[in-house]
């Protein structure tokens, strides 16, 4: 059963209250391949609660949310690297974790034409202290993927020329704080940030526009999993998307 409840109060026209709690679970299954003892694995429970305000300014030229949000897994399922097998792995339920967090979003007007927008996330997400992964205590340490901090900040203008015609842009940069990439907290990626640019035109029938992600060509390793003796660092991952840019045409109707 997943039972989820959701109430909301609006305080205000413009300011509104609201809260959820939910409860959701995945299914255990059995691995195709795994060390002896681990054939199959438990289902995994979590419960979810989030709160939070959303409420404009300014006569609706600000928009600004606000919520904090806790997550409890009982019986986390996490994939395991095979230790008699390099490259292979099994899943198998780790034990317990939380994950607690605020996040905060703003947008503006702050012309007719531009728009101003931001979003800041805060996440703690670490195993509860009688975690084991493979007989290893993980108690205490970070969920793997999970960076403790999280930004975007960017702006986006639009100047109509004619009441066929609009030509538009936006510019934004999303910031990724640093994480771990195994529930033994061996090897991480650092923080970095990507800088996403687009810019075009649009009529009544038909629109062009160009864009370019990670504009600076930030080198990064997105996801990289245990590889024991076969690697050099033990780890293999895969370098994130380098930049790339592209143009894209269509019609409308």
């Amino acid at each position: 059963m997943s039972p989820q409840f959701t109430a909301s109060y609006r305080l205000r026209p413009n300011n509104t209250v609201y809260g959820t709690a939910s409860r959701g679970f995945k299914a255990g299954g059995f691995n195709p391949a795994s060390p002896p003892g681990n054939e199959a694995y438990g289902e995994e429970n979590t419960w979810n609660l989030e709160g939070g305000v959303k409420t404009l300014l300014a006569g609706g030229r600000v928009s600004l949310n606000a919520s904090a949000f806790t997550i409890d897994w009982k019986d986390l399922q996490l994939n395991q690297p095979n230790p008699f097998v390099p490259g292979q792995f099994f899943i198998s339920n780790i034990g317990g974790a939380s994950s607690r967090g605020v996040e905060l979003e703003v947008q503006a007007r702050v012309h007719r034409s531009v728009d101003v927008f931001g979003a800041l996330g805060y996440t703690r997400a670490r195993f509860d202290d009688d975690s084991t992964s493979s007989g290893v205590p993980v108690g205490g340490n970070d969920i793997p993927y999970t960076p403790t901090t999280t930004a975007t900040v960017g702006t986006q203008v639009h100047h109509r020329l004619s009441s066929g015609i609009e030509l538009f842009g936006r510019a934004e940069v999303v910031s990724y704080g640093s994480f771990k990439y195994d529930d033994l907290n061996m090897e991480g990626q650092d923080a970095y940030a990507l800088t996403n640019l687009r810019v075009g035109g649009r009529g009544k029938f038909i629109f062009v526009e160009g864009w370019v992600r990670n504009a600076f060509d930030t080198r990064y390793i997105p996801v990289a999993f245990a590889y024991g003796p076969l690697a050099p660092s033990g780890f293999i991952g895969e370098m994130g998307r380098p930049r790339t840019f592209g143009l894209n045409a269509g019609v409308t109707f």
